[in-house]
């Protein structure tokens, strides 16, 4: 759980930078947008939209429109994406959506205090954060489960660019998604 978690959090850097830029809307004009459904639905999406999104349709209910046109994107650019790339934006979305919103809520935390540290700082983390997942690697080609003293690395919370974030609820654009971008 916790290797998923980590991996998952530097999905945050799709999600993160809208939740944080979002502007604070007086009452009556939040509850005049309240009232007004997200587009595009589900049953909207065209059959390949679909397909390529699948992992967020149980979630697609609780998107506002700004994310699900961003996520439209995203599936438009899929097919422009190598294979690679491919996989992995469908892995990141199935891992977000397997995260408790409490969880996802965390990796947002742990985004941006990340993207608020110094770039020195966190290069040093992003190096811990590679030697921790080279020695699980290695641990779990030995057939251990547990990495050598079995703890993330001193200040390993989810360095930004150093491993594949998971897809999230809000990615910053397609070329991102597409590029597997997390410097944001």
């Amino acid at each position: 759980m916790a290797k998923a978690l980590v991996a998952i959090i530097l999905c945050l850097s799709f999600a993160a930078p809208a939740s944080v830029a979002a502007p604070v809307q007086p009452k009556a004009a939040a509850q005049t947008k309240a009232a007004k459904p997200a587009k595009p639905d589900w049953s909207e999406l065209t059959p390949a939209q679909q397909n390529v999104l699948a992992p967020l349709k149980e979630d697609w209910g609780t998107l506002n429109t700004t994310r699900r046109k961003k996520w439209v994107k995203v599936a438009n650019q899929y097919p422009k994406m190598k294979p690679e790339e491919q996989r992995r934006l469908q892995r990141r979305m199935k891992d977000w959506a397997k995260l408790t919103p409490e969880q996802r809520q965390v990796a947002r935390e742990k985004y941006l205090a990340l993207k608020k540290m110094p770039p020195a700082k966190r290069e040093k983390v992003k190096s811990q954060w590679q030697q921790y997942q080279q020695s699980l690697a290695a641990k779990s080609e030995t057939g251990s489960q547990e990495p050598a003293g079995s703890q993330e690395p001193a200040g390993s919370q989810e360095p930004a660019g150093s491993q594949e974030p998971a897809g999230s609820q809000e990615p910053a654009s397609s070329q991102e998604a597409a590029s597997g971008s997390s410097s944001q």
